[in-house]
């Protein structure tokens, strides 16, 4: 193989300094797009984001005892 074809894949392969830094802001772009998308959903029904929160805790709340008995 030539020197020039191994440098060029000896590159390739190195060079992955910032590569977790992108992952790392990728994932925090995904939850903050996922976390503005819920509360929009929420904020336009009836009860909004904090009536779904309390139907969700009593449901929740609801379901432990029936677990242990």
């Amino acid at each position: 193989m030539s020197q020039a074809i191994e440098n060029v894949l000896a590159r390739i392969h190195s060079d992955e300094r910032g590569q977790s830094t992108v992952e790392y802001f990728l994932v925090i772009l995904a939850a903050s797009a996922l976390a503005v998308i819920l509360i929009m959903v929420f904020a336009n029904q009836d009860q909004g984001i904090g009536g779904f929160i309390a139907d969700l805790l009593g449901n929740v709340f609801g379901w432990i005892p029936k677990i242990f008995h």
